[in-house]
């Protein structure tokens, strides 16, 4: 995908806040030391427009950029190493909960993973609550270029297993953009499709 314009529409903390829905919505969520931002930046191609933070866990709120002013990419907030008091902590379960379950413009989420810490238990959690959310989602390997090659192709390929059967994996590096045409097919896929269906209350 070209990406010719790229923007940060808002940051929104409070369950219920985000803007009106509108353009298709694709997230992207992991824990809160695997380079979200680095990814969201090379995604797009426009350095700085996600902003990195040297402490695990500064993003604490939904983060929303329009691409090509025809879908949104959502920055949701970490988890794992997050930091700040447990009050706050505790309310980003329901803020990122509430979003998944009821944004009606969601149309999947891109779950980011270190390659070489591979999936864990929150992983895999967060995985079986898209599938009970209907919620499509892709599994990205992120700092491939922390290993050789050969060793970052069977970590990709250790990635796709029982945990994730039937959710794309894909290996990324934010410093080369390996990866990145990959991604894009899939949120390509993802913005085309349908609408979700509305959820029963």
């Amino acid at each position: 995908m070209r990406v010719t314009a790229a923007r940060f529409l808002g940051a929104f903390a409070r369950p219920g806040g985000e803007p009106p829905a509108g353009l298709p919505e694709v997230a992207i969520a992991g824990r809160s030391n695997v380079g979200k931002s680095s990814l969201l930046n090379q995604l797009v191609g426009r350095r700085g427009l996600a902003r990195i933070s040297a402490t695990p866990g500064r993003t604490r709120q939904l983060n929303f950029f329009v691409v090509n002013e025809r879908f949104v990419l959502v920055d949701l907030p970490g988890y794992g190493f997050a930091v700040g008091p447990e009050r706050e902590r505790l309310g980003w379960g329901s803020l990122v909960e509430g979003y998944l379950l009821r944004r009606a413009t969601l149309r999947g989420v891109a779950l980011v993973v270190d390659v070489r810490r591979g999936l864990e238990a929150e992983e895999a959690q967060v995985l079986d609550f898209l599938a009970a959310a209907a919620v499509p989602a892709a599994v990205v390997a992120t700092k491939l270029d922390k290993l050789a090659r050969s060793a970052a192709r069977a970590a990709v390929v250790r990635l796709a297993g029982p945990a994730t059967a039937g959710v794309p994996v894909i290996g990324f590096s934010a410093r080369s953009g390996e990866g990145r045409d990959a991604l894009w097919r899939i949120v390509g896929d993802w913005v085309a499709g349908p609408p979700r269906p509305p959820r029963a209350t």
